[in-house]
């Protein structure tokens, strides 16, 4: 484990690789540790139950999938909210292995909540000036407005060209990252947990509150990338545009914890949270001529991810 110094530095981007601790982490007991426990408990289990999503959709045979809107108009709206709905009820039609599914996230999201003080100081001895010069550029990939950007000329050019599945395929993405926002946005103000850039700990939980540094549950920049890179890697038939999708979404979630915004587990319930509703909102359309599946479960001294796709 790395021991972090007391020296103090302001500014995140400017200060030394191992200057990153303000003052001790404070430990939480008493009342403290029970909302903690509760809250934690409470936001990986939201977070969780975007993981049911893409699986639930799927035994949902009696319910007729309908062909998603390709133009911003009215039907567009009411499918929205109609999505929303049907993602809010998933659950329902949830099996066996998606329970299984459900407690894997839970399982590793726990694991990391509990490492995510060493992972902090891990990152920490290995930043570069390098890496703090690449990293705001990076996370601009996870901000809402430059996704929407994104979309938005997704949109414009399938208008141009002609292309109905372009102008699909940036209403889903915008469909994702709305209800992804949305959902992350609550957790936020119920979690209240402490950036890492509040000095307070990784186990700092301040419910409720609307402060901008008790936002760090789940990772907004996180979720927002992996909604829109799963959208757009789902409906796309070249591989390039997959990896480079994944890869650019995976780049902010680490960017996120290398600026101190985020802990660790904060950024793979964003993560999973972005990914499975849009997978989710996918499923309740034709759109995807790929099925990806997800697995993520602790392993000795570690995790263990695997990742299956299969072609209609």
């Amino acid at each position: 484990m790395f021991r972090v110094p007391d020296k103090v530095v302001k500014n995140p981007l400017t200060r030394p690789k191992t200057g990153f601790k303000k003052k001790p982490e404070r430990a939480i007991s008493g009342k403290g540790a029970v909302a903690g426990a509760l809250i934690c408990f409470l936001s990986f289990s939201f977070s969780s139950l975007a993981f049911g999503f893409s699986q639930a959709n799927d035994n949902q045979e009696k319910a007729p999938k309908i062909w998603a809107a390709d133009r911003l108009d009215k039907t567009y709206f009411q499918q929205v909210g109609r999505d929303f709905i049907s993602l809010i009820s998933a659950p329902r039609h949830w099996q066996g292995p998606d329970i299984m599914n459900l407690a894997a996230v839970f399982g590793t999201g726990t694991v990391l909540f509990t490492l995510d003080r060493d992972i902090f100081n891990w990152v920490a001895e290995r930043r570069s000036d390098f890496s703090q010069d690449l990293s705001p550029w990076i996370t601009k990939a996870g901000d809402g407005g430059w996704l929407l950007g994104f979309c938005g000329a997704v949109y414009g050019l399938g208008e141009m060209l002609k292309r109905p599945a372009w102008r699909r395929a940036a209403l889903l993405s915008v469909e994702s990252l709305a209800i992804s926002s949305l959902t992350v946005a609550t957790m936020k103000f119920i979690a209240g947990r402490a950036r890492p850039h509040a000095w307070e700990g990784s186990q700092s939980f301040h419910p409720f509150s609307t402060s901008s540094r008790y936002t760090s549950f789940p990772s907004g920049h996180a979720s927002a990338a992996f909604s829109v890179a799963t959208s757009i890697a789902c409906q796309s038939e070249s591989k390039a545009v997959d990896i480079l999708a994944y890869s650019l979404a995976t780049l902010v979630a680490l960017a996120r914890v290398h600026d101190e915004a985020h802990w660790a587990s904060d950024v793979l319930a964003g993560s999973a949270l972005g990914y499975f509703i849009a997978r989710g909102v996918l499923n309740l359309h034709r759109m995807d001529k790929k099925k990806v599946s997800l697995f993520i479960s602790p392993v000795r001294g570690g995790m263990g991810l695997a990742v299956s796709l299969s072609l209609d």
